[in-house]
């Protein structure tokens, strides 16, 4: 899905400028509800380098590439160790203010821990896994404290949900793959959301797209992909 965001009225003349496959830049602000100010853009056929690509269209059955990160305690981690595990996967960066955004996808998650408890067999075969697109701020220690604040009364070990990222050109990678967009601006990030299940064997098994998908469908996905 196609994320929504206000547009300062002075900012109106982007709209006769922008066309398909061009790369928006702006600041994000928030007052009342989330706006974009300052906006620019990069025609598609000038975005080659820039830190952007045309975003891949995942999809199940894709093999997953063996990414690697860092996650909230220092240590090394590797898509691949999941093997024989579900592996829920998302994107967050830890200082994101739109609510409905970041926020809500660390909610969402931590519901799912809490509903695929009910049902210790799916959990025990289930992981979930949170990509920060900001690898410069969302140090190890940054990432502890923010999963803390998630996973602290649910998973308070993270052994079943850990916080990561990587080298900037790792995560880049990584979100690209997924089909992931994300640009930054004087700190914040104006990017897209996307969530993924992994199966055992390392193919994607189901894409969720935005933020409108609901904690028990995913937890359902989860427990029937389990059996």
């Amino acid at each position: 899905m196609t994320m929504q965001f206000q547009v300062a009225r002075s900012e109106g003349w982007v709209f006769e400028k922008i066309g398909p496959g061009d790369h928006i830049h702006a600041t994000l602000v928030m007052t009342d509800h989330a706006e974009l100010e300052d906006i620019s853009f990069t025609k598609a056929s000038q975005t080659m380098g820039d830190g952007t690509s045309n975003l891949r269209i995942p999809e199940p059955g894709d093999k997953v590439p063996n990414f690697t990160f860092v996650n909230q305690s220092g240590k090394t981690i590797r898509l691949s160790q999941f093997r024989g595990k579900l592996l829920l996967l998302t994107f967050i960066y830890t200082r994101c203010p739109v609510p409905d955004f970041c926020p809500r996808m660390s909610y969402n998650f931590a519901e799912v821990v809490k509903q695929l408890q009910a049902n210790p067999a799916a959990s025990a075969k289930a992981q979930l896994l949170s990509i920060s697109i900001d690898p410069q701020f969302d140090q190890p220690a940054v990432l502890h404290e923010y999963g803390a604040r998630y996973a602290g009364s649910i998973d308070p070990d993270f052994a079943r949900w850990q916080f990561a990222t990587g080298s900037p050109e790792e995560v880049r990678k990584a979100a690209d793959f997924f089909g992931l967009s994300y640009n930054q601006n004087q700190g914040q990030f104006v990017h897209t959301l996307r969530t993924v299940l992994i199966g055992p064997g390392g193919n994607i098994a189901k894409v969720y797209s935005g933020n409108e998908w609901k904690p028990a469908e995913v937890a359902n996905d989860v427990v029937g992909a389990a059996h």
